[in-house]
């Protein structure tokens, strides 16, 4: 009995064990399977749209060379000027003829200056007159030549290169040459070896143009396979009902894609959008990945899986069985060994409950001795504890004195080295003023020069024009535009203007550096606290214009006297801190005001702020929550102490995730104490 329940207590939950770990195992294949079959499709349509980008570049090129080559043809000139549709019918043909064979070009437009259609040499008993395109707005508003892919009428890609025509620099029309796409998509094919399917949109197609448009180029045309859509091209034989299953489901528009069957062979299909040069999407570009043998290799693998893990279970599940069986007897052997155990620990405890009752008699005569043992401990505890107290006072008092020195020995370093860099931003600054002026006047004297010059080049070229050769005059022309003359002397005054504006924006620099930079005097100036605020931003600026929006909100307020050097570097520590405050791309504002009494500013910034119990010690020497190595944990004390100094107070709030204000008051009547501290 105990046997049988052993064996199937273990054996059950194992096989099951077995099930769901060959089942997870099969789902997750599939599903890499299927991830695989997703990338794969999304790299062939990668491929393909970067050859077709590159090849519709190339076609591009290629097309604007035949443009203007027929654009400087004096034939064509000649019969368009004259509007001679016959002629230019008569020298286009014969170009076109040969276009078509050599370049595939298959569409061959004239047309006049407000881009109407002049002739179809290709068609040209057609007259009747077409909506302007994309590509024939785009070459009359922007005046240079435009090209892109165009749906037809008839269902057709064409790729369409528009041309502005001028002639002795008067607009003569418009030419336009057309090229079908199916050209470049079967090239496309015999480089990748990657099938495909185009399917339209029927709301950008007419039914009789594209069923026409179909038996031209020789293609079945069923307009009623499909409810919203027609198929138009395709690389690999496909039955039309295979295909109005395939795309009449969603499932073509997912990752994976779907998977139809044709002519004993398996492809995994996904839709992509299909876009004109305007940028709509008028139909799908269906990628089809051949999976015949790679299904056919992934059943063997699964079989191969199966076969395994029912021999492996086997075998697991016979030895299993068998070892079950050898477990139960050694059960049953250790359960006699257990009771005679117990029959053994019966009797020790018979006796260790004689040795307990003696021991509880001597532990009555040891609590009898501990009693006056305790009082004399006792005694001896509290006069250690006095001993203790003592030394914890002495300590106290000196790690206090400790802290007193490394403040004071932080703030005469750390004015020392305010003190260095100003007298290297001085040095700097005087260093920098002296060549940004001579280069200032030497731009200003070449903008009177190049107002001479282009006075003389008009007046050369006005001369040129009346009295020179034609010839020489055209020559002239072409090597200036060319070297874009015109171009030099429209955009000359504009860059020296900058260049002036970036001298000033130099020197503007330089005067708030050596404000910054310069030494207090020993006695307190009448300064004007939104020059110092101003001069700090200035040097400062680099820090905050990658971190905040600085918005200023300046109230009426009056001169005060102070150590303007000593609030330079007030507002510099607070304008920093709250950079860093930034993780990203926040505001920080700056707000200043009065009353009677005082002078008020406040430092606004949205950044992650300070939790609520760290607040009480920002003004501590030596506390930060910056990482080790970022800061020193000064710089708000350094700020603290010098608001003293001024006989001003500092204060912060904070809102963690808000941001955090510091506002600073600065009485009036500190102006005698800091003209004597």
């Amino acid at each position: 009995m105990h046997e049988k329940n052993i064996r199937r207590q273990v054996l059950v939950p194992l096989t099951l064990t077995f099930l769901v770990l060959i089942s997870s195992f099969l789902y997750a294949s599939y599903r890499i399977r299927m991830q695989d079959s997703a990338d794969d499709l999304s790299h062939r349509y990668e491929r393909v749209q970067n050859l077709f980008d590159g090849l519709v570049a190339s076609r591009e090129k290629s097309m604007l060379s035949v443009v203007q080559f027929i654009a400087e043809q004096k034939r064509f000139q000649n019969a368009m000027i004259a509007e001679d549709r016959q002629l230019l019918l008569e020298h286009g043909s014969a170009l076109l003829d040969r276009l078509y064979h050599q370049q595939q070009i298959t569409h061959f437009y004239f047309h006049d200056v407000n881009g109407h259609h002049f002739l179809r040499v290709y068609h040209p008993e057609n007259t009747a007159d077409t909506p302007q395109r994309v590509t024939m707005r785009r070459a009359i508003t922007q005046a240079k030549p435009a090209a892109g892919l165009e749906l037809g009428a008839n269902g057709t890609f064409t790729l369409r290169l528009v041309y502005p025509w001028h002639v002795e620099g008067k607009l003569a029309g418009y030419i336009e040459l057309g090229q079908e796409v199916d050209h470049i998509l079967h090239e496309i094919k015999s480089i990748t070896d990657i099938d495909f399917i185009l399917a339209l949109d029927k709301q950008f197609l007419n039914r009789q143009s594209w069923e026409e448009g179909m038996a031209l180029l020789g293609r079945q045309a069923d307009w009623d396979l499909l409810p919203g859509m027609v198929l138009i091209d395709q690389t690999v034989s496909v039955p039309p009902e295979v295909a109005a299953e395939l795309l009449s489901g969603e499932v073509i528009y997912h990752e994976h894609g779907a998977v139809l069957h044709t002519e004993g062979r398996s492809y995994r299909g996904r839709a992509f959008p299909l876009r004109d040069a305007a940028g709509r999407t008028v139909g799908d570009f269906i990628i089809l990945n051949d999976i015949t043998q790679e299904m056919a290799s992934f059943r063997v693998f699964i079989a191969q899986v199966i076969l395994f893990s029912l021999l492996l279970s086997s075998g697991l599940f016979a030895f299993s069985y068998r070892v079950l069986g050898h477990v139960d007897r050694r059960l049953a052997e250790n359960r006699r060994r257990l009771h005679r155990e117990l029959d053994k620990q019966a009797h020790t405890n018979q006796k260790l409950e004689i040795e307990i009752a003696e021991r509880r008699h001597a532990e009555k005569e040891l609590t009898r001795l501990n009693e006056n043992l305790e009082q004399r401990v006792y005694e001896r505890t509290s006069e250690l504890r006095a001993k203790n107290r003592e030394i914890e006072a002495g300590r106290t008092a000196l790690e206090e004195a400790y802290k007193n020195l490394q403040e004071q020995q932080a703030t005469i370093l750390q004015q020392d080295k305010m003190a260095c860099i100003g007298q290297l931003a001085a040095g700097i600054a005087h260093d920098i003023n002296n060549p940004i002026g001579f280069v200032k006047g030497n731009i200003e004297v070449l903008g009177g020069f190049w107002e001479k010059i282009s006075q003389f080049i008009a007046i050369q070229d006005q001369a040129l024009k009346k009295s020179g050769p034609a010839e020489a005059y055209e020559k002239t022309g072409s090597s200036r535009r060319t070297l874009q003359i015109d171009y030099i002397l429209e955009e000359l005054p504009a860059v020296l203007e900058e260049c002036l504006e970036g001298t000033d924006r130099v020197n503007k620099i330089v005067l708030n550096l050596k404000g910054f930079s310069r030494f207090d005097e020993p006695e307190a100036q009448l300064t004007d606290i939104h020059e110092c605020l101003e001069s700090t931003i200035s040097i400062i600026w680099n820090e905050l214009r990658y971190k905040a929006t600085i918005t200023r909100d300046y109230g009426q307020t009056p001169k005060i006297f102070c150590f303007p050097q000593q609030l330079n570097q007030v507002f510099m520590n607070l304008l920093i801190n709250a950079s860093h405050a930034i993780d990203q791309w926040g505001e920080i504002g700056i707000k200043t005001w009065a009353d009677d009494t005082d002078l008020y500013i406040a430092i606004k910034d949205t950044g992650k702020g300070i939790p609520e119990e760290n607040l009480s010690k920002i003004f501590e020497p030596f506390f930060t929550t910056k990482e080790v190595g970022v800061g020193t944990g000064l710089g708000l004390s350094i700020v603290y102490d010098i608001v003293q100094k001024h006989g001003g107070k500092i204060s912060a709030e904070s809102v963690p995730g808000s941001g955090t204000v510091f506002t600073i008051r600065l009485p009036f009547q500190n102006r005698l104490e800091a003209s004597h501290a």
